[in-house]
């Protein structure tokens, strides 16, 4: 059956855009990839996965593939507390198991924070928006490298996520530029340049985003199609490319964005 929807998903919206895919990711292989089979200890992960101070120390722990001696190691952004009840939340699902006073993954292959949130952002698509998604898409057909880091179906509309963990000054020009030919190639009806963090985006991402326009463009498109803001840090070109970060949660931003999205691509415009 899932291989039935994944192939009628292909044909629906990658065919007529002369694209297919080469490889793919259920996002639900999320939680195998972590080594978590039991359907109660995945659900208790994914909601874990909610909380951006998790998500944090996730990627430290990840970092880290013979555990960590001490709690302390991964109190960079939460207290030592805090980080404990996590640890111990994860080695109730049988993620990790305590090692001294350490801890340590009980997976050996360890996988990176990036896939984790590819994943994570496929099963959130589907689980809090009723959408088909797909994660870490490969495809052929089109003039742009790289994986797509999530595709997923709207009601008939293609949207593409590009999901970053590292903070704002992790992310340079390059990857702003392959995030927009990936969307030249690919043709969505809407396309979120997703950074995993709580710092403002709009001081280099957003400033990150005009270079390249002009670069691509001239300097003439910021000033007929501005980077204009939704609110707080939820950016949009023209209601099509949006820019957003992850404070306030990640299913309010995305809520934020498709809300706006759909106010101004309605044919109920003119009572707005």
């Amino acid at each position: 059956m899932e291989e039935e929807s994944s192939t009628h998903f292909w044909k629906k919206m990658l065919a007529p855009r002369g694209l297919q895919p080469v490889k793919f990711e259920h996002p639900e292989q999320l939680f195998s990839l972590l080594g978590l089979q039991d359907a109660k200890a995945q659900q208790r992960f994914y909601h874990l996965m909610q909380k951006y101070s998790f998500r944090l120390m996730l990627h430290d722990l990840l970092q880290e593939p013979h555990g960590i001696k001490q709690v302390a190691e991964l109190s960079h952004y939460a207290s030592q507390e805090r980080v404990r009840e996590m640890l111990q939340e994860l080695q109730h699902i049988g993620m990790v198991e305590a090692q001294g006073k350490g801890f340590r993954l009980r997976n050996a292959a360890v996988p990176r924070i990036g896939d984790v949130l590819e994943l994570y952002v496929g099963c959130l698509l589907r689980r809090e928006f009723g959408m088909e998604s797909y994660s870490s898409v490969s495809l052929a057909g089109g003039d742009a490298g790289g994986d797509y880091d999530v595709l997923a179906d709207w009601q008939g509309r293609l949207v593409f996520v590009e999901t970053k963990s590292a903070p704002p000054k992790g992310i340079h020009n390059p990857e702003i530029a392959a995030f927009l030919q990936r969307v030249k190639a690919l043709l969505p009806h809407l396309a979120i340049f997703l950074n995993d963090t709580h710092l403002r985006v709009k001081d280099k991402i957003v400033l990150m985003f005009e270079e390249e326009l002009i670069r691509l463009k001239g300097i003439h498109t910021l000033h007929s199609q501005p980077i204009e803001r939704v609110q707080d840090q939820i950016f949009h070109l023209h209601h099509f490319i949006y820019i957003t970060n992850s404070r306030h949660g990640l299913v309010h931003n995305f809520a934020v964005v498709f809300r706006d999205y759909l106010r101004y691509h309605t044919d109920a415009d003119f009572l707005f």
